[in-house]
């Protein structure tokens, strides 16, 4: 919603000023005023996402998107301010818009880049069953087999791949050498039964660890 509404202002407040159409001067800032409102349940929304899919860890994109929603209040609340009078500066009005703009464009590029921007690869058909759950529950901290988190730890040679019970163990309860609790979510039989369990090692042993790009 925050994205369509603040495209929309700017949409409106550009033919505002070059067709010289001053009536969508206040649809543009309606926008604004939605985009405003909206932000807040979305930013609940993402922060709800972050915390069930990737247990708060601090990834990268989640540290710029959190950043971005901060400008982008900066800016919506700016906005409210400079088009609060009808006959405003339109420079200024377009300008606060614009960089609205930007900063939604951004926010929407790092989102996707989290929830899709962890390349796998293809898959045979007897593994695809891994690769889906691969793509639903790891790619986000464990692109191309790597370790957003601690890089140094890819998941590739993570020891606890050495058999499917030490794998299982440590999916089930995933904690560090020194026995304290890591950035790894756990994953129970409720959101990843035994065999989904499996048919996701099958894929990172077999086919992650060694990917063929087609």
């Amino acid at each position: 919603m925050p994205i369509g509404l603040v495209t929309g202002a700017l949409v409106l407040g550009l033919v505002a000023w070059l067709f010289r159409r001053p009536s969508l001067w206040p649809s543009a800032r309606h926008c604004l005023i939605l985009a405003l409102l909206f932000l807040i349940p979305t930013a609940l929304l993402g922060f709800m996402d972050w915390q069930h899919y990737y247990a708060g860890a601090w990834l990268f994109y989640i540290k710029i998107k959190l950043i971005l929603a901060g400008v982008l209040l900066v800016l919506l609340s700016i906005g409210l301010i400079v088009t609060r009078k009808s006959e405003g500066n339109p420079i200024a009005t377009l300008t606060v818009y614009s960089l609205s703009f930007f900063t939604v464009v951004a926010l929407g590029y790092y989102g996707g880049q989290l929830v899709f921007g962890g390349w796998t690869p293809t898959a045979p058909k007897e593994f695809q069953i891994g690769a889906r759950i691969f793509k639903g529950n790891c790619s986000g901290c464990h692109p191309h087999g790597g370790n957003i988190i601690a890089t140094n730890l890819p998941l590739i040679i993570a020891p606890q791949l050495a058999d499917f019970g030490t794998f299982l163990a440590y999916v089930r309860d995933p904690k560090m050498p020194n026995g304290s609790k890591g950035e790894m979510p756990d994953f129970p039989p409720t959101k990843i039964s035994e065999q989904q369990a499996r048919d996701l090692y099958q894929y990172i042993v077999t086919v992650l660890k060694t990917p063929k790009r087609e």
